[in-house]
């Protein structure tokens, strides 16, 4: 009877001396499940010059790893080619035996002394990878699986000699695949989520070593529940007096042994914690070892296989694998996904959660562990609630949601998605794609290799930005391309197998502006064209069913799979300057900037000369042309382009009286529909938003009153672009103030209220108490990353005297990641001197630095918006104790102020508005815009 199940993680044993792929997962009956696939050979691709059947033949007779050596025909991967070439296919018995033999290969060309360059092709791929991509599976995907259910321990036992190194089996099913078939399934299996923290007892209030101080606690939370309980705490002693979900233990080594029973007992998919791949994992691993040492008896098994937990590092970067399972660390997960000052699980849970995480000093850790009462308690509730907060981050916040969907359109795997694995993404889709099409890929580049691209990559010229008309501008549509580069690459026909390089086609090429030649469609259609169009069909259908669904868990699942689409789409021209890359091509790379530039630029011309203007009547928008003569009752608006930047266009509607918001989007679509048709396909300039006011600085510097066409109506925000509302090196107090004064100039059109506000912070700052002021202290404050060890850093930093501050005042110095929160006190030091731990200077009512935050933080900024408008700005420096009011000069902004109640009188009476103020104190409501990166 065929076995259903979504595939959570992939790898292979060696069973009787050949690889068996292993796919574990869970069904929709809610058990885990084990599928063993036999007969899949790892091989890898040689070209070689000269007699292909003697290279065979001695390399058959040189390495006895090689099973088979076979002649077969592909394309190079790189360029333009009539026909095939052929090459050999070398299958090994191993996975192993390919790394083993790859560089070997080629030294055969010596003993042949052949002629030509002979290259090894597709000799690095993970052969659970390998497997994975040639029978069209992935990550997350849905299979059917015929076969026979086994019992997993007998049969690697009975394939290895009767030894085998997994001897327990947490699955509940297991079974010997014989035939396996994708399914389409759009829900999610009925995953289990667990999440674990553990405590130390520091030495000496410092930082705990796994070599002498103990684990004294370990949390658990669970989702669904554990034998009834949401949430489980082991103790490494006796207590009396527990709750039902605090298990006391006799010792440390007895609550290590529970801890691995509950971990397979559970059965987790999804393995969670807070900066756990980083501390907790690597620590017990160690702890474990340390006792192992001395004799005690641990057995700590994770893995699904009854594999034992462990981790390996690559510099800073810490990587966990537990065989069956998906850790999933939520700390970078949130960082990739927030823009925060600060990423400890006490700011990230306030922030995002809106939940206090209890805390335990450092200090009195050993306090509170050897204490019988009150403060014991608390120690117990604060190893809880981190346990809690992991869980929660994951869960409320669905971190998960949209790296599940990338890898099921990629068909990479969940745990290499989540470890940042964007690269592997774009490569599977290409490998996969190159694969059907006969073409063979190149092995990854090395240092030396990718070093020499890094230099070349100089050459690499990005989008076009156009200067904009600074100032205030009002009524201005915001045109976006549609995927651009991702479109450019399919109308053009851009790709690493068309670009001209040996061979050449019969009629005429494609001339990117920036140079190089890359053949028709009609001759031969691009791989990476034909994957960005299936993509961009996907995304189109999916995003018709969530327009007809009325499910919320359908909708969420589609939502995530048309924005994985999305970041895949836009992958793909990055990939193609990435000096890592399998294929790499300066010539494609900037070919596609190239027509970018072109594309902006003609667009620019066609709005301003070609149109020039628009005849609004009878609710249409007309060209001078189609509308005849014009009579008093026609609206005649005026369009100029105000700025441009890569993929999108500001165009300035100007018009005697005040326009409405569906004039200009009557406007916007008729624009949209003009260029569109002027682009090849399927190129296409959308109409996104109108902003109502808007202040252009200087390139990609600006700030929008945006109204969005939402369901037969309109939604606005304020939209922020490069200032220092989305810097996190600038304190809140900073964004707090200019997001207030964007609120009063843009939406208010009161320039005179924006200065009096501006004026009344300076003054408050200047007159604030450390003590009493606390709200304005914890805006002040500035964070920075530890990025390495103090002693690596060069020069001295203003968080690095903070975290060595730190040091001296608890013994614990802050670990390589943590965001330092610090601010400038007064001094005649130097600044990088004068930084001081936030909660010091409240406690000890130290003095700020009052002079540097009004000049360097508050009224930099604010200058640049105000300027504009012609303000004074020497008036803004305001101190209410030590200064009397005086007049300043500013240039009123040319719309009125009741603007804002006319646009909203309009929408009201329609019934179109939904009216959405930025409060000043909540940053988060002014759009962020933040590269996944993956």
């Amino acid at each position: 009877m065929p076995m259903d199940f979504q595939i959570l993680d992939a790898d292979y044993e060696i069973v009787d001396s050949s690889p068996v792929i292993r796919l574990f997962g869970r069904g929709a009956d809610g058990k885990s499940v084990c599928c063993f696939v036999p007969d899949f050979e790892p091989y890898f691709y040689l070209k070689a010059s000269g007699d292909l059947h003697a290279v065979a033949r001695l390399i058959k007779d040189t390495f006895e790893q090689v099973k088979k050596v076979e002649i077969v025909e592909k394309f190079e991967p790189v360029g333009y080619q009539k026909t095939k070439i052929e090459m050999l296919r070398i299958t090994t018995g191993l996975p192993r035996d390919v790394p083993e033999i790859r560089d070997e290969v080629l030294k055969i060309q010596n003993v042949l002394r052949a002629e030509g360059d002979w290259q090894v092709y597709e000799s690095d791929i993970l052969f659970r990878n390998r497997f994975l991509i040639d029978r069209d599976l992935g990550g997350m995907v849905w299979i059917s699986a015929d076969g026979k259910s086994v019992d997993p321990v007998r049969y690697l036992k009975a394939g290895s000699g009767g030894s085998s190194r997994c001897e327990k089996f947490a699955c509940d099913a297991s079974i010997l695949g014989s035939e396996l078939k994708r399914i389409e399934n759009l829900t999610i299996a009925p995953l289990k989520y667990f999440s674990f923290d553990i405590e130390c007892l520091p030495l000496d209030g410092g930082m705990p070593s796994p070599d002498v101080s103990p684990i004294v606690m370990i949390s658990f939370s669970f989702e669904p529940e554990y034998k009834g309980h949401k949430t489980l705490i082991l103790l490494a002693k006796p207590a009396d007096g527990m709750n039902g979900d605090v298990l006391p233990c006799k010792d440390e080594t007895e609550m290590l042994n529970r801890f691995f029973e509950i971990f397979c007992e559970y059965d987790p998919d999804i393995v969670a914690g807070y900066n756990h791949q980083d501390f907790d994992i690597p620590y017990i691993t160690d702890r474990v070892k340390a006792l192992t040492a001395k004799g005690e008896v641990i057995n700590p098994v994770v893995g699904r296989d009854g594999s034992h937990i462990g981790y390996r590092r690559f510099g800073l970067i810490t990587r966990t694998e537990v065989k069956g399972r998906v850790v999933v660390d939520a700390l970078p997960l949130v960082r990739r996904a927030f823009s925060l000052k600060q990423y400890t699980l006490r700011a990230v849970s306030k922030e995002l959660l809106n939940r206090e995480k209890l805390d335990v000093p450092p200090l009195e850790m050993e306090e509170h562990w050897n204490d019988s009462g009150k403060k014991f308690l608390k120690f117990v509730d604060y190893a809880r609630r981190d346990a809690e907060l992991a869980l929660e981050l994951i869960l409320d916040l669905r971190l998960l949601d949209k790296y599940i969907a990338l890898a099921q359109v990629s068909g990479s795997l969940l745990q290499e998605i989540v470890d940042g694995g964007q690269t592997s993404m774009v490569e599977t889709l290409l490998l996969r794609e190159f694969g059907l099409r006969d073409r063979v890929i190149l092995p990854k580049p090395g240092d030396e290799l990718s070093a020499e691209r890094y230099d070349m990559s100089s050459d690499l010229k990005g989008g076009e930005v156009l200067e904009p008309k600074k100032g205030l501008l009002e009524n201005v549509l915001i045109l976006d391309y549609k995927s651009l580069y991702p479109t450019i690459m399919m109308a053009h026909n851009l790709c690493y197998t068309t670009v001209v390089t040996r061979d050449r086609p019969g009629g005429e090429t494609i001339k990117p502006p920036s140079g190089g030649e890359f053949v028709p469609p009609e001759v031969y259609r691009g791989i990476v064209p034909s994957i960005l169009e299936d993509l961009l069909n996907q995304r189109g259908e999916t995003k018709k069913r969530m327009r007809r669904t009325s499910d919320e868990n359908e909708y969420r699942v589609l939502d995530a799979t048309q924005l994985a689409i999305k970041i895949l789409l836009n992958s793909f021209y990055g990939y193609s300057g990435y000096a890592r890359a399998r294929l790499y091509s300066l010539t494609l790379a900037n070919a596609v900037t190239s027509f970018g530039r072109s594309n902006i630029l003609n667009t620019r011309d066609l709005i301003n000369s070609d149109i020039g203007k628009i005849v609004l009547r009878d609710s249409a928008a007309l060209l001078l042309d189609e509308a005849g003569e014009l009579s008093s009752q026609y609206r005649i608006v005026e369009l100029s382009v105000a700025y441009g930047d890569t993929d999108s266009v500001f165009v300035h509607c100007r018009s005697q009286g005040d326009l409405s918001l569906e004039e200009v989007s009557l406007i916007g679509n008729r624009i949209s529909k003009i260029v569109s048709a002027s682009l090849p396909d399927p190129m296409e300039l959308e109409f996104e938003a109108i902003a109502k006011r808007a202040v252009l600085i200087a390139k990609k510097r600006y700030a929008l009153w945006l109204f969005e066409p939402r369901n037969s109506g309109w939604e606005d925000k304020i939209k922020v672009k490069g200032m220092e509302t989305v810097r996190r090196d600038w304190c809140e107090l900073t964004s707090i103030t200019l997001n207030s004064v964007l609120e009063l100039v843009l939406k208010e059109g009161d320039v005179d209220r924006a200065v009096e506000h501006v004026r009344k912070v300076v003054s408050d700052v200047r007159n604030l108490d450390p003590r009493k002021d606390t709200d304005i202290i914890e805006k002040l404050v500035l964070t920075r990353t530890l990025t390495r060890k103090t002693e690596s850093y060069k020069n001295k930093q203003p968080h690095l005297t903070v975290a060595e501050n730190l040091k001296k005042r608890t013994g614990v110095m802050p670990s390589i990641g943590t965001r330092i929160p610090f601010v400038i006190v007064a001094g005649k030091g130097l600044f990088v001197d004068r930084a001081e731990d936030p909660d010091y200077v409240r406690e000890h009512n130290v003095p700020i630095d009052v002079d540097y935050y009004v000049k360097k933080q508050i009224l930099p900024p604010v200058e640049r918006i105000l300027e504009v408008f012609g303000v004074n700005v020497s008036s803004l420096d305001f101190d209410s104790k030590q200064k009397g009011l005086f007049d300043f000069e500013a240039k009123k902004p040319e719309v009125k102020k009741q603007e804002k109640e006319k646009v909203s009188a309009q929408q009201k009476s329609k019934g179109t508005v939904q009216e959405e103020k930025v409060q000043c104190s909540e940053i988060g409501r002014v759009e962020q815009r933040s590269l996944f990166d993956f």
